[in-house]
């Protein structure tokens, strides 16, 4: 899945401009219930705002309240934003939120204009349902020995099973793999005794 499929379009965002004041921006963010904003210039992404910029330089410039709201945001905003492509894989920004303290990514088209955001609620939504969740989970145990996943999936398929998501992990246990699904099946226990029977361990089922 690409970015471009689950980024918020800058149509429906609420942005700042740079010569924007706190007291502009934190009426924004408070009338939206919002943390953080776009910060832009034109048709370009130049940073990002929040009310924890706001806060932590206001404790540090003891300035007179009514005189700090009249400053601009550009003075202190975050600037050195990485951002993404509409065509960059889910996973980028993915690990861009993973990495760094932010709220957002930026997304640019191929001349560098700005687009939209992608926001953790979009890439926590997008892993869920790439990994099935909703659905049946089963955890089997499986020795770490070549043609495992195609007896798996031959197996599961014998039994009118849809996998929905699959992963494998090395358990680093006695040359023990262990292999994570989720599943659509109406008939769990028979699936359960076909894997059972079929030189898998089942070790956990958890139904949703």
């Amino acid at each position: 899945m690409m970015v471009k499929n689950i980024m918020i379009p800058i149509e429906k965002l609420t942005t700042v401009a740079l010569e924007d004041t706190v007291k502009e921006t934190i009426a924004l963010i408070d009338a939206h219930n919002l943390l953080s904003l776009p910060v832009v210039q034109g048709n370009k992404f130049v940073g990002i705002i929040s009310k924890k910029y706001i806060f932590e330089e206001y404790f540090k410039s003891n300035e007179d309240k009514e005189e700090f709201l009249e400053r601009k945001v550009a003075e202190f905003m975050k600037t050195k934003i990485d951002a993404v492509s509409e065509r960059d894989l889910v996973e980028v920004p993915g690990k861009i939120l993973a990495e760094h303290n932010l709220q957002f990514v930026p997304v640019v088209n191929e001349k560098g204009n700005f687009n939209g955001i992608v926001t953790h609620k979009a890439i926590f939504k997008t892993f869920n349902k790439i990994l099935g969740v909703g659905h049946t989970r089963i955890e089997v145990i499986t020795r770490d020995v070549k043609g495992r996943l195609a007896a798996l999936t031959e197996i599961i398929t014998k039994q009118d099973v849809n996998i929905l998501s699959i992963a494998e992990i090395d358990i680093e246990v006695m040359n023990l793999r262990e292999i994570i699904m989720r599943v659509d099946s109406k008939n769990i226990k028979a699936l359960i005794e076909a894997l059972n029977g079929g030189g898998f361990t089942v070790k956990r089922v958890d139904e949703e």
